[in-house]
């Protein structure tokens, strides 16, 4: 089984939330970490905050399990190893040589230009090091003494795993309305950020016989960059109903508050297609309806939020799988396993 988490908006939807639930739910054999090191990805676990660069998230549920990173990812290597240290991982890294490298020259490089900063880019470097690869100049892992205990075949390793009806868990950057080539240009990401690209970036092909792709979509989009954004709201409209955020900022840098919109299911469809998503994740509930905060099952749920979901499937036409009730991993609501209790229960009155 592989399972691919994917953003259906700009990027801050859950996706470090829903793919530490999945790993705490499903224990996949490895987890996958792709893009680079743009925003953090945030995971809650026993009390403690995480925010993850380069790491996935499920790493941070398991510390013991098999991490890759694929020939596509773009590796700062610093921050892999201070958060290897941090979450205290114990696992086995694989790194295929020919994933990029962004070094210190390639982060000022970035930041002295002007450009990015008025695009609304986290600045790390990742941006420049996508250019420098397609130059054909930007440095390699199988370039990097630091990494040479840690290379290996992240391909031949997926391909062996898979043919075994292994688990692979692959945690997806960005968002699709940041895609380079389907997002709001010039306001996106560095490159794509859709499914297949994923897949792409680890070595594996767009058609496996055993997928699912999870498309994290938040009840209220969020922004750190410049560029569209529906039904935006004023930052009192922001405050007052209580969902104001932070993001988008580098390690040195500060962060900056999210703009923030209303939920669109227009771009949610798009994204849907482009991704072939199988089921969402709704996230940023508990904002909205607060009485259903860390609730993890659908008894006493509120009428409001059980119609919300229903009006997102009837649009989307694919089923709404897991609802996002608050910052912890375990703070999820996994519909169809609630489906299916409330069938059985139901089938065993009536037989009796």
């Amino acid at each position: 089984m592989i399972t691919i988490v994917v953003g259906a908006q700009y990027g801050g939807e859950g996706k470090g939330k829903v793919a530490a639930y999945l790993a705490f739910a499903e224990r996949p054999d490895c987890a996958c970490r792709c893009g680079g090191p743009n925003s953090s990805h945030t995971v809650v676990w026993r009390n403690t905050i995480h925010r993850l660069r380069m790491m996935p998230t499920a790493s941070v549920v398991h510390t013991d399990m098999d991490v890759l990173f694929g020939a596509g990812t773009l590796i700062h290597v610093p921050t892999l190893f201070r958060e290897i240290g941090v979450i205290g991982f114990t696992g086995r890294i694989m790194i295929d040589p020919n994933a990029g490298i962004i070094t210190e020259d390639i982060i000022e490089e970035q930041r002295a230009d002007p450009r990015y900063a008025t695009l609304g880019s986290t600045l790390t470097g990742t941006g420049y090091a996508s250019a420098k690869r397609s130059l054909r100049s930007l440095p390699l892992a199988k370039d990097c003494p630091n990494l040479a205990h840690l290379l290996g075949d992240v391909a031949g390793y997926l391909q062996n795993l898979i043919a075994r009806r292994g688990s692979v868990l692959i945690e997806g950057h960005q968002g699709y309305g940041l895609s380079n080539y389907h997002g709001d240009y010039p306001f996106t990401s560095s490159r794509d950020s859709t499914a297949s690209s994923m897949l792409a970036e680890l070595g594996l092909g767009p058609i496996q016989t055993d997928m699912k792709i999870v498309l994290a979509t938040k009840l209220f989009p969020t922004r750190n960059h410049a560029g569209a954004l529906h039904e935006e709201l004023s930052r009192a409209q922001i405050n007052n109903l209580g969902i104001t955020e932070e993001g988008g900022g580098a390690w040195d840098l500060p962060n900056r508050p999210r703009r923030v919109g209303l939920l669109d299911l227009t771009i949610v469809k798009r994204a849907i297609f482009a991704n072939s998503a199988t089921e969402i994740a709704l996230t940023g509930v508990d904002y909205l309806y607060k009485t259903d905060a860390s609730r993890t099952d659908i008894d006493g749920a509120s009428r409001e939020l059980y119609t919300l979901v229903k009006e997102i499937e009837t649009v989307a036409e694919i089923p709404v799988r897991y609802v996002s009730t608050g910052p912890d991993t375990e703070a999820m609501i996994d519909m169809i396993v609630e489906r299916n209790a409330r069938t059985n229960i139901r089938e065993f009155r009536r037989a009796s």
